[in-house]
This record gives C-alpha cells, structure tokens and sequence, in this order.
C-alpha cells in the first residue's frame, strides 16, 4: 500500500520551526520557561476565576510537548554520532524508508537521526524507554535510576526520587486526555499537577546529565 505521509517534508518544515545552532537541552529550555511562568500566573488567580481551571490544563499539555521534542532531538544526536547507536536502529523493525527517502538521506537533506527519530512513537515512558534502550544496547531505565542524583548526592536516583517515571507517565496520560477528549470533569487539583510537571523537568534533565557525563554525546 502507497504511503500517504511525506516524511520528509514533515522533517523539514519540523527543522524550520526549530532554533538554529542550539542544542537539545536550551531548545527545550526555550520553550518551558516562558511556559512555567505562565503556568504560574495562572496558579496565581483565584479558582473563583472561570477560566483558570482550563487554562491550567495546557501546563500538561505544553509540558508534555517539550518533553517529546527533547527526546526526539536526542535520538536523532545518538544516531547521528555513530556507531554503536547508528548501527543499533535495525532492531527498529516497523521503520519503511521510500527510494525518495534515501535519496533525501543520501543528499544530506534529512539526516539519518532525523529521520529515524521522526518515526519513533513516543506516547508515554514506554516508548522512551523501548526506544533508548534499542539505542543505547543497554536498559536505560535501569541506567537512570542507577546513576548518583548529583556529585554532591551520591544517593541513586530511583532511590532519592521513586514515584518520578511512574508521574512523569501520569502527565502523558493526562495529556492525551486534555488533548482528545471532551471531559470538562476530568480536572486535577493544581498541586498534583505542578508536582507532576516537576517530574518532568527532572527527568529530562537527569537524562541529560546521564548522556553527556556517561556517553558524551551532544549536539
């Protein structure tokens, strides 16, 4: 059956809504701060407010987004450094590439890492996991709880943070349901939400932590 996507131009139009020369980590950064000072105004108002506790729902929703694009430009670094991580995407089995794909590859149009990652479903801590452990060749769960919170705390991160993964989940399952159903009961109490987000943000910056001091790989 004829595939209907143009991956390649969803590569490209992606690239041009991203900031040039920046690495993953200050992308990802960009675009968080401005959305958790919004989120805090919103906290700010009364819950009197009519709108607050909508509006409240975006830090989810936008929140969740970062974390995707910052996983996403993460793959495509692993790849694009080389073996082992290049080699390791064959275990990939549900990527198709076109002739009109390798020979956007093969100009150097869309790099390999771009286009793999662009195809990697990321719909919760699963599929982060599924997908850095393929390329890694190693759990990467496991790595990251494993590894000290910081210089100063050698205390493993699992241990110092257990329900992070397991909130981290919850936000992405709370973002789909904000993003395609109705549900205007389906409300969390500010409190959960903002511990949530924080999740977030620990996660990705612990993983950052994890791939440049462990495997070196930046953009």
């Amino acid at each position: 059956m004829a595939r209907h996507r143009d991956y390649i131009e969803e590569i490209l139009a992606k690239k041009d809504r991203h900031l040039r020369r920046v690495d993953r980590h200050e992308q990802f950064r960009r675009r968080v701060i401005p959305l958790v000072k919004g989120y805090r105004y919103l906290l700010s108002h009364s819950s009197d407010v009519d709108f607050r506790n909508e509006w409240i729902k975006y830090g989810a929703i936008g929140y969740i987004a970062c974390v995707e694009g910052y996983f996403r430009i993460l793959f495509a670094d692993l790849i694009n450094s080389g073996n082992p991580y290049a080699k390791n995407i064959t275990a990939f089995k549900d990527i198709k590439i076109t002739i009109d794909d390798v020979l956007a590859l093969h100009s150097r149009t869309v790099s390999l890492g771009e286009y793999v990652a662009h195809l990697l479903p990321i719909n919760g801590i699963p599929d982060i996991d599924n997908n850095l452990s393929t390329l890694l060749g190693r759990d990467f769960l496991s790595a990251y709880r494993a590894q000290p919170a910081s210089d100063w705390v050698q205390t493993p991160i699992g241990d110092l943070f257990p329900e992070t993964i397991s909130e981290v989940q919850a936000l992405f399952q709370l973002r789909h349901l904000y993003c395609h159903e109705l549900a205007p009961k389906a409300l969390v109490k500010p409190r959960k939400l903002t511990s949530l987000i924080g999740s977030a943000a620990a996660f990705v910056w612990h993983t950052e932590e994890m791939i440049q001091q462990k495997i070196l790989v930046s953009t």
